[in-house]
């Protein structure tokens, strides 16, 4: 028995022993991390960084984050994240997000609202093989409020990828919908590492729409095709647009201040012509076209369309 007890003892000792060598090197690659985007000059700072779990987890709280990235123009701001994992599976991470953060965009900081927004991400060395969210409510300041989301971002072979997001109802200042889905296939000019934060980041070269639905107050929307981006991110390429109660759309786009009188008014009389050749006049169903950046809708020119780029 004595010896049974002595072994225990030993495996106990030397279990804490691991568990302390795997925490502390868990925390100096985070701490290497921080260090490395500063020196960078990002800006990239926490509060405080405590690592729990023992015996069996290795979870990490990070407090008061605050990461920028000057070159782009984008950045994160949290009261906290914890990364949650166990020792014997460290390609499986959770990650836990505070109640409020603040997502910074070129075009501006966003504030970001949430409950129950988690993570769940499959890494395959240093290559994203998944990444889950989940969230039970989802407030964008000044966009939108969405609950029951889901979305997910798995790897499919090469440069591949495969996004799917979902939301069982969308709220926006035009009034709520019925939902949104969305289902698509993204090719890349790199593959997605854990290191694509710090840059250069993938940029997306081929997008397969096979869904895209919306719907809200009568209004259906629904769109699916084919395009692709050249490096500055022009786009080529079709999507078919199929628009019931369209009307509807240009009247909420008017009225919030999104759309000049004047666009809108042109756009009426000429999407009027065009469903009217369809046989239905509230539905609209009409390519839009890319070449080379610039975009048509039906035979209706539009301009130059957004680059299919992330920053």
């Amino acid at each position: 028995m004595k010896r049974y007890v002595g072994l225990v003892l030993v495996a106990a000792v030397l279990w804490g022993g691991w568990w302390m060598v795997q925490a502390h090197s868990l925390r100096g690659q985070i701490e290497g991390w921080f260090d490395a985007r500063r020196a960078e000059g990002w800006t990239a700072s926490y509060d405080d960084l405590a690592v729990r779990g023992f015996p069996s987890r290795l979870d990490v709280t990070l407090s008061g984050v605050d990461i920028r990235d000057p070159d782009h123009g984008t950045g994160w701001q949290a009261p906290f994240v914890q990364i949650l994992g166990l020792t014997y599976q460290r390609e499986h991470l959770i990650l836990a997000f505070a109640d409020t953060q603040r997502l910074i965009l070129p075009s501006g900081p966003v504030d970001i609202a949430s409950d129950g927004l988690r993570a769940s991400l499959v890494t395959d060395g240093d290559a994203i093989e998944r990444l889950n969210i989940e969230a039970e409510t989802l407030n964008i300041a000044g966009g939108a409020a969405l609950a029951g989301v889901l979305a997910n971002f798995h790897h499919l072979t090469g440069t591949d990828y495969r996004l799917a997001i979902a939301a069982q109802a969308v709220a926006t200042t035009q009034g709520g919908s019925d939902g949104l889905n969305l289902q698509a296939t993204l090719g890349f000019d790199q593959p997605w590492t854990l290191d694509a934060l710090k840059g250069p980041r993938p940029q997306p070269r081929a997008l397969d729409l096979t869904q895209a639905a919306y719907s809200q107050n009568g209004l259906q929307l629904g769109m699916a095709g084919k395009v692709t981006a050249d490096a500055e991110g022009r786009m080529d390429g079709s999507l078919t647009v199929r628009a019931v109660n369209w009307q509807a759309m240009l009247d909420q786009a008017e009225q919030a201040g999104t759309l000049p009188q004047a666009l809108a008014d042109t756009l009426r009389d000429a999407l009027t012509l065009a469903a009217g050749l369809n046989g239905r006049r509230d539905t609209l169903d009409l390519p839009l076209t890319f070449t080379r950046g610039a975009v048509s809708f039906g035979v209706l020119p539009l301009g130059q369309a957004p680059r299919l780029s992330l920053p």
